[in-house]
């Protein structure tokens, strides 16, 4: 077999992978009290299975904030699988119901080529008019390629922040609080991760077009891979601190969550 035909091949494997997770999740939302933990438990196994296989893609582009961020999801994804497989704790359906929705959201756009195109398209456009407005004279030569002083930027649809909107969303919906603060924060947070998405990308186009870090290529690394992480970590902090302000019920969740992690397999027992 060709590495060509082992590549698709994996990928297919990764697919039916996430979507068995994506399936048995949603079920477990769905199904009667006496399976939904089972279900739930079978669905976070894999999901850390799948989550597991990401580092290897990074790996090879040198991508090692997101090879180590992949691998605490798997870590978090198995450990939580044990936890709803041990004991029937309402805290554990409330973050499966949060990645159903979150779940259904982003892999929706992920696994669907022509809502894919339609995102990163957009993203592409707006990205261009903002840096055009900002008289950075960026070009969009393909629906999602830039270039800036010829040096071409692809957008992939990890470049439109719909991981973030994804968690967002699911955390905004499944969280017990009034129709009126959910909506609320739903409009502060979202369309603002969306908004510092642009600003990221068009960072970064700035920066390697112009060279602003030695060669386009190295410009691009730091921009990309050290600068925007970090930058994009740091306004998801201070979304996270606008979503506990305006939504103060997460608080709870997030300090059951942390007593649930710290207190190891034996306390869930």
């Amino acid at each position: 077999m060709t590495l060509t035909v082992i590549n698709v091949l994996s990928v297919d494997i990764m697919q039916v992978v996430l979507w068995i997770a994506l399936i048995r999740v949603i079920a477990a939302i769905v199904a009667p009290q006496r399976i939904r933990y089972s279900l739930g438990a079978i669905g976070w196994l894999v999901f850390a299975l799948h989550w597991a296989l990401q580092p290897l893609h990074y790996w090879a582009i040198n991508d090692y904030f997101n090879v180590v961020l992949t691998l605490g999801v798997a870590a978090f994804c198995g450990y939580l699988a044990v936890i709803m497989w041990k004991k029937e704790d309402e805290l554990t359906l409330l973050i499966t119901k949060a990645a159903a929705v979150g779940g259904i959201f982003y892999f929706s756009f992920a696994e669907f080529s022509s809502l894919n195109h339609l995102l990163v398209a957009a993203v592409a456009s707006q990205t261009t008019q903002a840096l055009n407005i900002c008289s950075v004279p960026a070009v969009q030569v393909e629906w999602n390629v830039l270039t800036l002083n010829s040096y071409p930027v692809e957008i992939i649809l990890g470049c439109t922040g719909i991981e973030s909107i994804a968690l967002f969303l699911g955390v905004i919906a499944c969280v017990r609080a009034p129709l009126r603060r959910k909506l609320a924060a739903f409009l502060v947070t979202v369309p603002m991760i969306y908004l510092l998405n642009i600003a990221r990308n068009a960072f970064v186009i700035t920066a390697s077009g112009n060279g602003w870090f030695g060669s386009p290529d190295n410009s691009f690394y730091v921009a990309h891979n050290v600068i925007a992480k970090f930058g994009s970590l740091g306004a998801l902090v201070l979304l996270s601190y606008l979503l506990f302000i305006m939504l103060p019920e997460l608080l709870d969740v997030v300090t059951n969550a942390y007593d649930m992690l710290t207190g190891g397999i034996n306390r869930a027992s």
